[in-house]
């Protein structure tokens, strides 16, 4: 396991981001009635989409859930989740995927602790499923930038077939325990339905989590989707802005949150 802290974010390596990729990306947009209050989906005026709104009753799932931006079908940001860790991987879509996840931990770490109520203790990467040999792009990329302790998860090494995105508890095994009140951010690549994230939630719950975060570098829209494409054409895409929080869609969090008393379904 490691230990550490997010490393500040040269003030030039902000800048590139913004200037070379801000014009292909953009921030996910929280906006009530317009987009899920979950996973930040476009809805036609309801709290949820359809999916978290099913999932609403699960006790265990993730206290508050952020995307850095959306990856949507057909586009460069769809591209670049994908290329990222391709066979062969692209070098370009392994940087800026990078350069993304380091923004969201290092500018907007303090969020979660002013949302939550919770500063974060550990993190956890989610893992392919079911399980692949070898280390996961995504934890080869965010391994000396995550905050605090690592806890590691195991994926299982048989899933049903057609049952690998369901929010299931026994998809993932944290691989140890963690102190009860432990704040863990998991972190993951691309958003589709979130049963992975959301499993890996079940999972450091299970260990002792008492706060669960999940920061998505990407939230995946499929354009095919009538709600999708109604909402890119109403609501124009965003360039990329660093100073967005990935938790708010917006200006981060000001003052500190009562901590959450108990585990809230998402």
């Amino acid at each position: 396991m490691t230990s550490g802290s997010t490393p500040p974010v040269p003030g030039h390596l902000r800048t590139y981001v913004a200037s070379a990729y801000g014009g292909a990306l953009s921030n996910t947009l929280h906006k009530e009635g317009v987009t899920c209050q979950v996973c930040a989906a476009p809805v036609d005026g309801y709290p949820r989409c359809s999916v978290c709104q099913r999932r609403a009753s699960t006790l265990g799932l993730a206290d508050i859930v952020g995307s850095v931006i959306y990856a949507v079908s057909g586009q460069q940001s769809h591209y670049l989740m994908r290329s990222y860790k391709g066979s062969p991987a692209v070098q370009e879509s392994r940087v800026v995927v990078f350069l993304l996840a380091w923004l969201a931990l290092s500018d907007h770490g303090g969020c979660l602790e002013r949302l939550t109520g919770h500063a974060v203790t550990h993190w956890s990467s989610v893992p392919s499923l079911p399980a692949k040999a070898g280390e996961h792009p995504l934890h080869a990329l965010v391994a000396s930038i995550a905050p605090g302790q690592e806890l590691p998860l195991d994926a299982a090494s048989y899933v049903a077939p057609g049952c690998a995105r369901a929010v299931n508890a026994a998809h993932y095994r944290a691989a140890a325990t963690v102190l009860a009140g432990s704040h863990v951010l998991i972190i993951d690549d691309t958003w589709a339905g979130g049963g992975h994230a959301q499993s890996s939630a079940l999972a450091v719950r299970a260990a002792g989590a008492g706060a669960v975060s999940i920061l998505n570098v990407a939230r995946f829209l499929q354009t095919s989707w009538v709600p999708t494409a109604a909402f890119l054409r109403e609501h124009p895409r965003r360039d990329f802005d660093p100073a967005t929080c990935p938790w708010t869609g917006g200006a981060c969090p000001r003052s500190l949150s009562a901590p959450l008393a108990s585990p809230e379904a998402g």
